[in-house]
């Protein structure tokens, strides 16, 4: 598949050989502004999440934004926009959110772009890409597993709130393990609820309220 998924490096200028002699920069494809409302949120947004089984609550909130340049090789060469937000320590351990565009011709959405949740052990887990068809089962790997876009809801009801435009993910990790993991992905809201099965065990949380602000790039 074109869409970018795991594994580039940090930016570099690269160009490749022209005809002529010349040189023509590679393409640079950023993170469309449809799916920045899904997932880029500035320094000082938060997310109060509670643990639905214990009412566990505690607070999501992004301390920094990174933002860079990054290359990829195969199979196609191309520059992307990488966007990483930094979250301070917290009961659910998420470190991490970070999203990523992906390659894009003429004939593409936008939403071909990437959302990875981080844990604080280091793992990661592709949350959100919407460039899939819906019921498609979609293996990134043996240690990613297999993505799936379930649904997309108009409206959906969760803790006295109603969120639009809400898509339903779910990973399936079956390399040594029956791990399963959901979640629910809300414009202008990003993670709204998760729920993970693992070994048997089912942990679900969901958002309570939030405070977000929209990432702007031009004003870095």
């Amino acid at each position: 598949t074109l869409i970018l998924l795991t594994g580039a490096l940090l930016s570099v200028f690269v160009s490749c050989s022209t005809p002529s002699g010349g040189t023509t920069p590679l393409p640079y494809f950023t993170i469309s502004d449809n799916f920045a409302q899904y997932t880029w949120f500035d320094t000082s947004s938060y997310w109060v999440f509670q643990n639905d089984s214990t009412l566990q609550i505690d607070t999501v909130l992004i301390q920094d934004v990174l933002t860079s340049k990054r290359f990829h090789t195969e199979p196609v060469n191309f520059n992307y926009q990488a966007s990483e937000m930094f979250i301070k320590s917290n009961d659910f351990n998420i470190s991490k959110y970070e999203i990523t565009s992906g390659y894009r011709d003429s004939e593409q959405s936008g939403m071909n772009s990437l959302l990875r949740i981080y844990m604080t052990d280091g793992s990661y887990h592709p949350a959100f890409l919407p460039v899939y068809p819906f019921g498609d089962e979609v293996d990134l790997g043996d240690k990613t597993g297999v993505y799936t876009n379930i649904e997309m809801f108009p409206s959906f009801f969760l803790n006295n709130t109603t969120y639009n435009d809400v898509y339903h993910t779910r990973i399936v990790i079956t390399k040594n393990t029956n791990t399963e993991y959901n979640y629910w992905i809300a414009k202008n809201h990003s993670l709204i609820k998760f729920v993970s099965v693992v070994d048997g065990l089912t942990t679900s949380i969901s958002l309570v309220s939030d405070n977000l602000i929209s990432y702007n790039p031009n004003n870095q």
